[in-house]
């Protein structure tokens, strides 16, 4: 199916499923002919892009824009736009490192809290056992070198940040050509969801679009973050909206 592109708030997303960003990935990576970002994006960062007109050029110039989340997905359709399903950064990570068993990509964990890409990547092993992780390393190092010199020698195709946006997208825009990595994606909290160290919501949950209602349970400091649901829903209730590309 054809994929078609909307601005929702002046930032473009795409009706993308996970298993074809996955296969995306794999083009951009078999092409190697230039560095590819992949944003996956919910409706703090679509608020935060419109205070800051860099963040808002930062994700419109990625190659790929995917919609993270049931505010993105509303927020798109009342724009014109039905998105079939929502891309969630944890599941697209987990398709690629499923697929990797077969497409040999080579993937890299960078960011979280010392020792949780690598528990991550330990469960991902053990759930899918010739899938392709060449390396891990934490998001708390002082300097870029240090984690430079690492991923390096693993020689990635596909790089995961998990720094927290925007810095995680910034990272990898920034050192992408230097360590010659085709797919840069930041995934948030994903490794330490992937770790054990936070569950995800029950799938019921995340059917009826609640995910982040159970994020809020579970993590209550959030509530400021969440004010931005609300937020981009007035917003979008008020807003022209752009047409189908």
């Amino acid at each position: 199916m054809a994929q078609q592109e909307i601005s929702v708030l002046g930032i473009k997303v795409r009706d993308i499923t996970v298993t074809e960003t996955a296969e995306l990935i794999e083009k951009f990576v078999s092409e190697r002919n230039k560095s590819h970002l992949i944003v996956t994006l919910g409706t703090e960062m679509v608020m935060a892009s419109q205070k800051d007109s860099s963040l808002k050029e930062l994700i419109n110039n990625a190659s790929l824009v995917c919609a993270d989340g049931a505010g993105v997905v509303w927020g798109a359709k009342k724009a014109g736009l039905k998105i079939r399903e929502k891309a969630a950064g944890v599941e697209i990570l987990e398709e690629v490192v499923k697929r990797s068993s077969e497409s040999k990509l080579k993937i890299f964990l960078l960011g979280a809290k010392p020792g949780t890409a690598e528990k991550a990547k330990e469960n991902l092993k053990n759930k899918y056992p010739n899938c392709n992780i060449v390396g891990t390393f934490h998001g708390y190092f002082k300097e870029d070198l240090e984690a430079i010199e690492i991923i390096k020698k693993a020689k990635p195709d596909v790089i995961f940040t998990a720094l927290g946006f925007p810095k995680q997208e910034k990272w990898y825009l920034s050192h992408a050509q230097e360590l010659d990595i085709p797919v840069g994606m930041g995934v948030g909290g994903s490794f330490d969801v992937l770790s054990g160290n936070i569950a995800r919501a029950p799938m019921w949950m995340r059917k009826l679009s609640l995910e982040w209602l159970y994020r809020l349970i579970k993590e209550p400091s959030r509530l400021g973050r969440m004010m931005s649901i609300p937020k981009f829903i007035f917003a979008v209730l008020f807003s022209k909206h752009d047409k189908k590309k």
